[in-house]
């Protein structure tokens, strides 16, 4: 009976750990300082047994040890000369050099852009023999790549395999975000982007490889940039778009008015709008007709040409208007 008891909680505790990780980001937040990745993967091999713990484990570490690099990113910087060789042996063992000393670099100096977040992140699961990919892709995260058609990959990120099963992560994303106020990055530990739904990445996220967007009928890139900006807010304020709701709206030349559709709207908590010009949120109130929602909001050009939506005061969709 004492046998089948401990088996019972064993079965209950690893259970219970495999959805909730604030254990290991405990134990992670107060790792010691580390001088070699080989020590750090040293400390995750040994004291992690699972794949998805060890994943979460160098996720968690990243995001609060190494900082987005800022004063990089706003560099001018040359175009970079990418030599191709006949040989896939040679051009392989280039591309491995290459990622091994972008690694090194973000290691040591804690700080990096998105493609050596990511292929630190790649690094460490290798080392721990757990599959992983570095995906390459575009990330939608201003009005101005509404309806753009902006082509060119702009961001890196990753995915791993566990118990077979491929699962997303974006480490840039969960690290923090740049304050407009100061022009510093602002560490913030955001666990969204953490083995995301596809069918909540693909609103922000479209890897070039389609088969890593991980939903059962792909989107095209047209169909992505005429999606609006989505917060990751969105996906926990039980306000829920229509299908074919654009990220691009129009205003009417017969009542000057914003119209906005929607499949579901909470009545948990209360939805406010606010225009780029103005300075206070509003209310928004919707109209019912069935089962379907909408608002129509009085426009004038004064007002800017982006319309946000806010769940309480968190941010969560933008919107480009057309006139």
């Amino acid at each position: 009976m004492k046998i089948f008891i401990n088996l019972i909680f064993t079965l209950f505790f690893i259970s219970v750990q495999s959805q909730n990780y604030e254990l290991i980001d405990n134990n992670v937040k107060n790792y010691p300082h580390f001088d070699s990745i080989d020590k750090l993967v040293l400390r995750v091999n040994n004291t992690i047994k699972s794949d998805e713990h060890k994943a979460r484990a160098y996720y968690t570490w990243i995001a609060h040890n190494v900082v987005y690099d800022l004063s990089e990113y706003y560099a001018i910087r040359s175009p970079e000369l990418e030599i191709m060789f006949d040989s896939k042996r040679i051009n392989k063992s280039i591309a491995n050099q290459k990622r091994e000393k972008l690694v090194k670099r973000v290691f040591t100096n804690r700080k990096g852009l998105c493609l050596g977040l990511s292929s630190l992140f790649q690094e460490l699961c290798l080392r721990s023999n757990i599959e992983v990919e570095l995906i390459k892709g575009i990330t939608k995260i201003s009005v101005d790549d509404i309806n753009t058609g902006d082509y060119l990959k702009n961001h890196a990120w990753n995915a791993v395999k566990i118990n077979n099963q491929w699962k997303l992560i974006d480490v840039s994303f969960s690290s923090g975000y740049e304050n407009s106020s100061t022009e510093k990055w602002e560490k913030h530990f955001n666990d969204f982007y953490f083995f995301t739904n596809p069918e909540k990445l693909i609103a922000t996220h479209l890897p070039a490889q389609k088969s890593f967007q991980l939903i059962k009928d792909p989107i095209s890139a047209k169909s992505f940039f005429n999606l609006p900006i989505i917060y990751s807010k969105y996906f926990e304020s039980g306000l829920e778009l229509s299908d074919d709701q654009s990220g691009l709206v129009n205003v009417s030349k017969v009542d000057e008015k914003i119209r906005i559709n929607f499949k579901d709207v909470s009545t948990n908590g209360t939805y406010y709008y606010k225009f780029n010009t103005e300075t206070y949120l509003k209310e928004l109130n919707f109209s019912k007709d069935k089962s379907d929602y909408s608002i129509a909001l009085k426009y004038k050009s004064k007002k800017g040409d982006v319309l946000s939506v806010y769940h309480e005061n968190i941010k969560i969709i933008d919107f480009k208007i057309e006139m």
